[in-house]
């Protein structure tokens, strides 16, 4: 028989998990250009250097902490992306 402590655990384990999962669903995917800054010569990387990518997760923890949307991929890369489906 679980006493509270079990059932705090479960709980606990359960609302990690989901959260998770939900997490995951934000990864980043190669677009063609850079997350950051929109630059076309990246082929097959995020980001175009290091201080674009340091400067998309600072970006991009301030707007988890303030609850705002998450950060949007440049303009010409949604053009791109249109263009080759």
């Amino acid at each position: 028989m679980a006493d509270e402590a079990d059932l705090a655990f479960d709980s606990e384990q359960h609302h990690l998990a989901y959260a998770l999962q939900q997490r995951h669903g934000a990864v980043l995917h190669p677009v063609g250009c850079c997350h950051n800054c929109g630059a076309d010569d990246v082929a097959r990387r995020l980001f175009c250097d290091p201080d674009c990518a340091a400067d998309w997760e600072y970006e991009d923890s301030v707007r988890r902490k303030l609850g705002l949307l998450p950060h949007r991929v440049p303009a010409r890369a949604r053009q791109r992306v249109r263009l080759a489906a």
